[in-house]
């Protein structure tokens, strides 16, 4: 079951790899809006945690049980990101987070069908140009492992 907050509180956590090493972390995130999108419409841009900023073309998202980069996105226009299904946000940080409460926000963007300008960079931001003021989602977590 899914939270309403955009930020979900399940899934965080540090990640290791096949050999127990830690070399990252990730926190999940839903659609919430009043419909799914494509992922060629989707603009991530950077997560920020603990007001440490981490670059969109570092994040990888798992979307539909697939990892993908940003750039990648552009041209899956075949792939559906539905309302409500949760998409893991993967950010690479050696030895992961400390446990403990850390601030998460998420900069998400989209290019509509229905606006004009559908560049992929179309303000410079990367964040495409649906939805202009929009506020990031940001939440509080608990990581306890």
């Amino acid at each position: 079951m899914v939270e309403p907050q955009n930020i979900q509180a399940i899934g965080f956590h540090n990640l290791k790899d096949k050999d127990g090493k830690i070399w990252g972390f990730q926190f999940a995130v839903i659609e919430t809006g009043d419909k799914g999108n494509w992922l060629s419409q989707c603009r991530f841009g950077d997560a920020i945690v603990d007001g440490v900023r981490y670059p969109k073309n570092s994040l990888i998202w798992n979307i539909n049980d697939t990892d993908h980069t940003r750039e990648e996105m552009f041209d899956l226009v075949d792939e559906y990101w539905q309302l409500y299904d949760v998409a893991y946000v993967k950010v690479p940080k050696p030895g992961g987070l400390a446990e403990g409460y850390h601030d998460i926000e998420i900069e998400i963007g989209y290019v509509t069908n229905f606006l004009p300008g559908q560049e992929k960079e179309a303000d410079g931001s990367g964040l495409g140009n649906g939805f202009p003021g929009f506020p990031n989602p940001k939440r509080r977590l608990l990581l306890v492992w």
